[in-house]
């Protein structure tokens, strides 16, 4: 399995040394349909280019001075393909630039990387696939989206799950909490945790002070290399960590 560490431009010379491809997440789009990079050192070479929608405005026309901006900066740095970080939903303008951009940096033999939203928008690109898995069977949920795909075309992206939902209805996207919440939460409730074959991940169980149940899941390094693995054994061929996530494992990583 090939793995590609998602670096800030804080943590790129460390992580230049791992022997893995890098994929730096530098790079915005902005109000005024420009690029913008922020803190990249100028003798960064190779790997590949993450380019975000933050600051990116529902008006944003997409032009073409735009794509050839994103050219010239590969061709600088020798970037050898484009993630595209966009995280607005799959409409107006995000949706006519990953059409256009697929297209056009396809053409020039890049690797162009989306999230599964614009999949239908970017026939040609290898589209970004979440870890994160929390109902159902991690395993069914890789599987069934190899043979939906099929693994040429999928890289699947490993995001921690660190959640706390109030049982029996959880609310979505309020259940997210920070590490720190839950080891502050772990040593308050003098938690036992277990591991969920299932979900690939570890759980808990409190009661809050108005004797609500809580179900706590969470990733560690363990659960990480288990997602990694069970990904594998499921066709995927490639997958993107954040380096300060996968420092601790970068050995092992090179055994998967």
């Amino acid at each position: 399995m090939h793995f590609t560490l998602c670096t800030h431009p804080r943590d790129t010379r460390e992580a230049s040394g791992s022997g893995f491809t890098l994929c730096h997440m530098a790079y915005r789009i902005g109000k005024d349909s420009r690029l913008y990079r922020n803190g990249l050192g100028g003798n960064v070479r190779g790997g590949l280019i993450s380019v975000s929608d933050l600051g990116m405005e529902e008006d944003t026309v997409c032009s073409d001075e735009l794509l050839y901006e994103i050219e010239r900066e590969c061709n600088l740095r020798g970037f050898e393909g484009i993630v595209f970080d966009f995280e607005r939903s799959p409409a107006g303008f995000a949706m006519n630039f990953i059409y256009h951009a697929a297209i056009y940096f396809s053409g020039l033999g890049m690797t162009v990387y989306v999230p599964e939203a614009f999949a239908q928008a970017a026939p040609s690109a290898v589209i970004l696939i979440s870890s994160a898995v929390t109902g159902g069977s991690c395993a069914e949920s890789y599987r069934n989206t190899v043979l939906k795909y099929s693994p040429e075309r999928l890289a699947l992206v490993y995001e921690p799950i660190c959640m706390d939902f109030i049982m029996p209805s959880p609310s979505g996207k309020d259940d997210y909490i920070t590490q720190n919440q839950l080891d502050s939460l772990i040593a308050r409730e003098h938690a036992v945790s277990y591991f969920s074959q299932e979900l690939c991940a570890y759980y808990f169980t409190y009661r809050d002070s108005g004797s609500k149940s809580h179900f706590v899941l969470y990733d560690d390094e363990n659960s990480m290399l288990k997602k990694l693995g069970l990904a594998r054994d499921c066709g995927f061929k490639q997958a993107f960590l954040l380096y300060p996530e996968a420092y601790g494992v970068l050995d092992v990583l090179k055994e998967i």
